[in-house]
């Protein structure tokens, strides 16, 4: 794998923030690098935008959480409202190329047979994109995977499909209708005959949000209530008043996760 870093490596990305989970206080963009890891895995090129803590010192070590629809229009408010909750964050965000093909395994009649990229996809995250991080920066080897909508589908995807990669999930909002049978039935692999599952979750939705959301959620928890091993540290919020990917989805999960670490 190669990594290619731009002319302009270290960039502001897009001024100062106003983030309501810091009750109104303004808060600047974190800085960033913008870096392009060519995949052998994928046959492309891949942007990334790293986000290092306002205090970053190359001598320290710290957690990484690897944010999907990480591109230099979203990661600045992402990695800020992460950051508020914990300072001693790496953010790196991975930017989409094309997010249908990489967030589903299957193609999705639904979406005109898009989709089926997502084992792949999985398997670039794993084998190329943690490994190229992990030698780059000062990582203390405590990951976290998060993402949204279609890619909160991916990050429950990941929970089962790549169960030692990542020690904490965070979905907001996650699709898991476009492909209920694959989540369902993977979760209950994942979990069967298993004791133990020591990782973290943190999954939730508006109170308006989708029905692909909405209408599958519910079972969701069902069966992780039901099967998960007593030491999977979990949990699911409804945000009242809100819709698809609420905003405090960000804040509240890796609030949660380092509360449950």
């Amino acid at each position: 794998m190669e990594a290619v870093v731009s002319r302009l490596s270290r960039i502001a990305l897009l001024g100062y923030l106003v983030l309501p989970a810091l009750s109104g206080a303004a808060a600047a963009a974190p800085e960033a690098a913008r870096v392009v890891l060519s995949s052998k895995v994928l046959g492309e090129d891949r942007p990334l935008n790293i986000a290092l803590p306002s205090n970053y010192d190359a001598d320290k070590s710290y957690p990484v959480v690897f944010a999907l629809d990480g591109g230099t229009g979203y990661l600045p408010t992402l990695a800020a409202r992460m950051q508020a909750e914990n300072s001693d964050l790496i953010v790196v965000g991975v930017e989409n190329v094309d997010r249908t093909r990489d967030m589903f395994p299957e193609p999705l009649p639904e979406k005109d047979g898009r989709g089926g990229g997502g084992a792949r996809f999985l398997e670039f995250i794993v084998s190329e994109l943690i490994p190229f991080v992990e030698t780059s920066y000062p990582s203390n080897g405590f990951r976290v995977l998060s993402g949204q909508s279609n890619s909160g589908f991916f990050v429950l995807y990941a929970m089962t499909h790549a169960p030692d990669a990542f020690d904490a999930y965070l979905a907001s909002s996650p699709m898991i209708g476009w492909d209920w049978e694959m989540i369902r039935d993977g979760t209950a692999a994942l979990f069967n005959g298993r004791e133990n599952f020591p990782k973290i979750l943190f999954v939730n939705r508006g109170e308006s949000d989708y029905d692909q959301t909405i209408d599958f959620l519910p079972e969701y928890v069902e069966l992780l209530s039901a099967i998960a091993p007593r030491d999977f540290r979990w949990t699911h919020e409804v945000a009242e008043g809100d819709g698809h990917v609420p905003e405090n989805s960000y804040g509240n999960g890796i609030a949660f996760i380092f509360r449950n670490r």
